[in-house]
């Protein structure tokens, strides 16, 4: 059996990796799409704000009001 521990899997942390770009099939539907290549949501989308959130820095990018209202 699985044993519940704290720790992340590994395969949870594992980048996407990097595929050329095809202008071409850029409309069509992801079906051609690897498995491997679409991890767990939450981290994807960790890793996609994170890489977001850099890009804009290294760039300065002004900071915008957040979409959603954030109260505590």
């Amino acid at each position: 059996g699985g044993r519940v521990t704290g720790r992340i899997p590994r395969t949870a942390t594992l980048r996407p990796t990097v595929v050329p770009l095809e202008w071409e099939r850029m409309g069509d539907p992801p079906t051609r799409r690897p498995v491997r290549e679409l991890g767990n949501g939450p981290t994807d989308l960790a890793l996609l704000a994170s890489a977001l959130e850099r890009a804009a820095r290294s760039v300065n990018a002004e900071r915008l009001p957040a979409l959603v209202p954030f109260t505590t």
